[in-house]
């Protein structure tokens, strides 16, 4: 049997969101949220074709059979125990998050840790950020986000897809929004936190977290570097303190 770096929370991470989506939201919105994942769910196990997360029929982003081997995904990190399976954003949701990220962006850098095949970095593409960069693991997937990127990439925004361990990216010493869509839990989340407060101390500046289903958003809400601007069932978003 081929490995497999799909993951699930865990327990600590499960109890944490349901608590988390109950007291942010209420009793009946968190009900609602996790009855139609469990329908979600159920509906994968027999089979039946779902939604991708963006909820388009694109080829390009959505997850393939072949995306949760590690032979296929050619993986050459010891941190792949704590990596978690890429998903897509729609237009809408990544809107409705910059909407709460009061910022310029041409005055800031777009980064985008666990890219998977370049679907968050197309849809940052549609603001003027001044550099758009992601970061993946997974060469296979590198690949994709640049031929993705090569096809449809808009004019005028510098957009590259590196191939890196998230754990070991060093952050440009600019202001920064940078995306984080549940790519990885544990020791590397604890890892990139910890680097982005190492560079936050070097270099004191204005950086935003826009963390899609928040896993371990109490990581962020607990460092002193960090308050949270919003928690939602969608994303929960974090600035430093620094600006």
């Amino acid at each position: 049997m081929k490995a497999s770096v799909y993951h699930h929370p865990t327990y600590r991470n499960r109890l944490f969101l349901v608590l988390a989506t109950i007291h942010v939201n209420g009793l009946k919105a968190a009900a609602t949220h996790y009855s139609q994942r469990f329908i979600h769910a159920l509906s994968d196990e027999h089979g039946k074709p779902a939604k991708t997360e963006s909820g388009t029929d694109d080829g390009r982003f959505t997850v393939a059979s072949n995306d949760e081997q590690l032979e296929y995904l050619a993986i050459q990190s010891s941190n792949v125990k704590w990596g978690l399976p890429y998903g897509t954003w729609s237009q809408e949701i990544f809107d409705k998050a910059m909407q709460s990220v009061s910022i310029p962006p041409a005055d800031y850098g777009f980064i985008d840790l666990g890219a998977g095949k370049g679907n968050s970095l197309l849809l940052a593409s549609r603001y003027p950020f001044r550099t758009i960069t992601g970061v993946e693991y997974s060469k296979t997937l590198t690949d994709a986000a640049c031929a993705n990127i090569s096809a449809q990439q808009a004019s005028g925004v510098p957009i590259q897809c590196i191939c890196g361990d998230a754990a070991e990216f060093e952050f440009p010493n600019e202001p920064t929004v940078l995306l984080l869509n549940n790519p990885f839990q544990g020791k590397v989340m604890d890892r990139v936190i910890a680097n982005i407060e190492k560079s936050l101390r070097a270099n004191p500046r204005d950086l935003w977290v826009i963390y899609g289903n928040p896993w371990e958003g109490r990581k962020f809400r607990r460092s002193v570097m960090f308050k949270t601007i919003e928690w939602n069932l969608d994303f929960s978003i974090h600035r430093s303190f620094f600006r």
